[in-house]
């Protein structure tokens, strides 16, 4: 079984002494003895994800799991390439303008909205191409928005929500890796390490099991 998982630094591993060994989807693929490519990666945003996803369907992957990020990030190209920016990129990138960005324009329910629509019209998509797929996200809109934020959200962006197909997206809208992960040791950035890992590996793994996609 050919699996392409796609995400940011909780699926690449960050902060793990052996990522290529004890990140969750390398755990995933050695329970279920797949042939895995992992396209983690540090500071990846959502817009990127979504681009590797519709780079790489054409290699003829079983499964996609998309492993979704917080939206307040985005992609912009540069001459070097593609560029995920984020809060902290200016200083790190010297992209002035980055941080004048989120201080006169960001918005974060509209990073929401947009995060949304993506969602599904990547769902719509994968369907559309009979391509088996499993949307989870890193920080779930409980835990990333907290209480009184997650209800004026889920209020407002309800005829969204209510799209998202809920069989193929792992404990949708509330959890995501930060909540199966539990009291497991983090790093100093607050990455989980083995043990984290095994959990969320353990949390994918069950609902595609229930899924009937594995034997």
């Amino acid at each position: 079984m050919k699996v392409l998982t796609v995400g940011c630094s909780f699926t690449s591993g960050e902060e793990l002494a052996h990522p290529y060994a004890d990140a969750w989807p390398v755990v995933l693929a050695r329970k279920n003895g797949w042939e895995l490519n992992n396209q983690g990666y540090g500071g990846g945003s959502n817009d990127r994800t979504t681009r590797i996803v519709f780079e790489e369907i054409d290699k003829g992957y079983d499964l996609i799991i998309v492993a979704w990020t917080v939206p307040d990030r985005f992609e912009v190209f540069t001459e070097d390439g593609p560029v995920n920016i984020n809060i902290h990129s200016g200083e790190k990138r010297k992209l002035n303008w980055v941080t004048e960005y989120y201080a006169r324009h960001y918005d974060r329910l509209y990073s929401y909205t947009k995060w949304l629509r993506n969602v599904i019209l990547l769902q719509s998509y994968l369907k559309s191409q009979n391509q088996k797929y499993i949307f989870v996200s890193t920080f779930g809109m409980w835990s990333d928005l907290r209480i009184d934020a997650y209800q004026e959200y889920t209020e407002k962006l309800s005829y969204l929500i209510k799209q998202v197909d809920r069989e193929f997206y792992v404990d949708w809208p509330q959890w995501g890796m930060t909540d199966w992960m539990g009291d497991c040791a983090k790093g100093p950035g607050g990455h989980p390490l083995e043990a984290g890992h095994n959990q969320i590996a353990i949390r994918i793994n069950e609902h595609i099991r229930n899924l009937g996609w594995l034997s």
